[in-house]
């Protein structure tokens, strides 16, 4: 039956792992050690670094990412540091032996440069536990490297962030890479950005540190969502340093609206067992009130948690239709709207005029013409509307309810 296949995709879903990024060569130990444990308290649980970027003898090196080790082990954090194979050669390491990087403390090494030949797959293959992560561009490298009896369990991939403004790939080169990865079963990071004033990353350069240049300005929470909207990203990471407490919070926020437990509604009826209910997936929208909705629109809209399109009419708009049978019976009279025409990201909901389907929600995707049988409830906010474009239909969405 359609409607359990659809609700099945939410039953197998994971949380996505979040990190952040650190430079010790801008940073103080201390400054590190407090945003990690911050970050921590916000359930991050891994931290990424560069470490060909500090100076020094080998022994210097080494003592150093043994103490930043510590500290992030301590919050529960692993580690991830960036490499390459001049850093290999000045620490004295090889593919078959990664023992300076196990005494530095480190969990996964990110390959600036893959060594592209047989000892890719030794590398994968490690015997030292120690986690080999890949930029996702590396197709040929990781293909051959399978091809040689890598272990891909051991094996990951992270996109690249971008810290000159305009460089970075369009959401469709990512989102091809990140599908093409997944077809792989190899997971796959991406890199959001902290609006933080003066932030930075490794260079002195404070445009922000995106994988998505359409990411560049937008507030973190909203990178967030529209990661998590495209499904296909394991690890999300925040580019540069430091971001705020509140942006912390955002993310929090964001997390406890999109991963939410919905407990089966008797109240429903013989429907109970078909809306989706247990742990669920959903993309929250956040949403411009119309004035002069009524209580009982503002009740469909919020309170009802898991709106869903079937998937089977993705067209002129997304159509939430279980609500106009849980609320068979109730009048919504005709509101009148100035508009011509509702278009891409405007809300309605089908009044009385429509008596069948009284109290479906929608989400226009096309310009509908205003003929009287929809209200407008509201607006998605202009820099939302991304979020529509990586829907497939499917996905169980909601509304925000603004806290005074």
């Amino acid at each position: 039956m359609l409607i359990y296949k659809i609700f099945n995709l939410w039953e197998d879903y994971k949380m996505v792992r979040l990190g952040v990024s650190v430079y010790p060569e801008q940073e103080k130990i201390k400054e590190i050690d407090a945003y990690l444990k911050l970050a921590s308290k916000y359930g991050f649980s891994k931290v990424f670094t560069s470490l060909f970027s500090v100076e020094g003898t080998k022994e210097e090196i080494v003592n150093y990412f043994k103490s930043f080790s510590e500290i992030a082990h301590k919050y529960g954090m692993e580690v991830s540091g960036d490499s390459n194979g001049q850093f290999f050669k000045q620490m004295g390491a090889t593919e078959t032996d990664l023992s300076v990087f196990k005494e530095m403390g480190i969990d996964t090494i990110r390959m600036d440069f893959a060594f592209n030949d047989e000892r890719d797959a030794i590398l994968i293959n490690n015997k030292d536990g120690i986690h080999i992560e890949m930029s996702t561009s590396f197709v040929d490298v990781i293909e051959k490297a399978i091809d040689n009896g890598t272990n891909i369990e051991n094996l990951s991939t992270c996109h690249n962030f971008y810290p000159q403004r305009y460089t970075a790939p369009s959401i469709e080169k990512i989102n091809d890479l990140n599908n093409y990865w997944q077809s792989k079963n190899i997971k796959v990071g991406i890199f959001i950005s902290s609006q933080v004033e003066g932030t930075h990353g490794p260079w002195p350069v404070s445009d922000g540190l995106p994988t998505i240049e359409n990411h560049r300005n937008l507030p973190i929470d909203l990178q967030l969502r529209h990661c998590l909207v495209m499904n296909n990203i394991d690890e999300i990471l925040i580019g540069n340093a430091f971001a705020s407490e509140e942006e912390f919070k955002a993310i929090d926020s964001v997390l406890k609206e999109v991963f939410i437990n919905v407990p089966v509604n008797d109240s429903f009826g013989i429907l109970k067992n078909f809306i989706p209910n247990g742990e669920i997936k959903r993309v929250p929208f956040n949403i411009n009130l119309e004035e002069g909705i009524s209580d009982l629109e503002k009740e469909i809209l919020f309170d009802f948690k898991t709106h869903n399109d079937l998937g089977d009419c993705l067209n002129y708009m997304l159509r939430s239709r279980f609500t106009r049978v849980i609320y068979k019976g109730k009048s919504i009279p005709e509101r009148k709207c100035d508009k011509t025409h509702y278009t891409r990201g405007d809300v309605v909901i089908v009044n009385n005029n429509l008596a069948h389907y009284l109290g479906e929600v929608q989400i226009v995707l096309k310009d509908i013409e205003v003929d009287g049988q929809r209200n407008l409830l509201g607006r998605i906010p202009e820099e939302e509307i991304m979020l529509l474009d990586s829907m497939k239909g499917t996905e169980v969405f909601g509304f925000i309810k603004k806290t005074k």
